[in-house]
């Protein structure tokens, strides 16, 4: 069975750093300290929709802060109380610490899910690429259709007047098949029926 674990990821817009209140916390003195404590507690709170626990009862404490980010105890209080400030982080009635913008950095996937799209990319790269309008007629007009089921039409006339099936080459099959569905083989029913094998 294949293992198939849920995880969270932070999402970023490019202009992250670039906000008010990350460019005001990082003028600060030890505000580089500040931002690094904010992107840990970011990415701790990911699996539980932005609020900081240990688990359901147990909210995460300045103390127990310090020793995740492996910061300070004083610089993790100050950094929380800035963050308190700018709005970044709110202390809820029961304790814990929720970061306040998580909602839109949250991104959540599973192996599974990671397996699919890498599968979907392979695919993709494999794929011929597609012309600038994108659609099927681009690739094969309707006029070449046209003029393939005029010839196959012409050919089934010519067959049911003799009485004998005019000889094929496979050069000429496998062509018909290319146009019409972009394969390059001869591979429908159409074709074994036709005592097309290779």
């Amino acid at each position: 069975m294949a293992d198939n674990r849920k995880y969270y990821y932070l999402k970023l817009k490019e202009n992250f750093f670039d906000s008010d209140s990350i460019v005001l916390l990082e003028d600060m003195k030890d505000g580089i300290l500040y931002s690094n404590i904010l992107l840990k507690l970011y990415l701790k709170s990911l699996k539980n929709g932005g609020k900081l626990q240990l688990d359901e009862h147990i909210p995460y404490t300045a103390q127990m802060i310090a020793t995740l980010t492996r910061h300070q105890i004083g610089t993790v209080e100050r950094a929380l109380e800035i963050f308190r400030q700018l709005g970044l982080v709110e202390q809820l009635d029961s304790g814990a610490f929720y970061m306040t913008d998580i909602e839109l950095m949250i991104g959540q996937s599973s192996t599974e899910a990671e397996r699919k799209r890498a599968a979907r990319l392979e695919n993709k790269a494999l794929l011929p690429p597609r012309t600038k309008g994108g659609h099927l007629s681009d690739i094969r007009p309707p006029e070449i259709e046209i003029e393939l089921e005029k010839e196959i039409e012409i050919e089934k006339e010519r067959e049911l007047e003799t009485g004998q099936a005019p000889a094929r080459s496979l050069w000429q099959i496998q062509q018909c098949f290319s146009f019409r569905y972009g394969t390059g083989r001869a591979e429908s029913g159409t074709a074994r029926q036709m005592g097309v094998l290779y």
